[in-house]
């Protein structure tokens, strides 16, 4: 009986080990925007809020974004570049609602060969993009017909509990709570 136990004890350290480790490869980054955010800021009456998991083990980014009051869509980036500064397009959304003048959800995976190298910037690989993020150092841009340099910015920023100094289990930096 006691054998049983022990193995089943085994079993579970294993797995809580395996998912902790597995954890260290995932980051999630969140922001919400407007114009505002914008450089410089424009007035608008769009918003959108956007959540990425960034998973280093299988080199890939999954988001959603909401994004309301927008008119005569165009294309939406991801930018490097941190709050405040602009930054070049290094991740391209794809199957956006170009044209739409309404409220959507859309939910998109960048890998690897979606990246747009940015050799200036220090953008070499999936890898450059995560740390960027991770550290706080990247945007979310969604361009229309009036504003083709950008009518919503969202500045992502790594989410983490509370205590956690850094915010994020990949890099040790955290520029959307420098005080942590």
């Amino acid at each position: 009986m006691s054998r049983i136990w022990l193995s089943m004890l085994a079993a579970v350290w294993m797995a809580a080990g395996m998912s902790g480790t597995a954890s260290n490869h995932i980051v999630t980054i969140f922001g919400s925007g407007s114009g505002a955010f914008e450089t410089p800021a424009i007035a608008t009456a769009g918003v959108a809020t956007a959540t990425c998991t960034m998973n280093s083990t299988t080199v890939q980014i999954a988001c959603t974004a909401r994004v309301h009051n927008i008119v005569n869509l165009t294309s939406g980036h991801l930018h490097v570049g941190g709050p405040g500064a602009s930054g070049p397009v290094v991740l391209a959304i794809t199957g956006l609602p170009t044209g739409s003048s309404d409220d959507f959800v859309h939910s998109w995976t960048w890998t690897e060969s979606d990246v747009r190298l940015r050799e200036a910037q220090g953008v070499l690989k999936m890898a450059d993009v995560f740390e960027s993020c991770a550290s706080g150092n990247c945007y979310l841009n969604f361009h229309t017909v009036a504003n083709p340099a950008g009518e919503i910015r969202i500045n992502m920023c790594p989410q983490g509990v509370a205590e956690d100094r850094f915010a994020n289990g990949l890099y040790q930096i955290n520029v959307c709570a420098p005080g942590r």
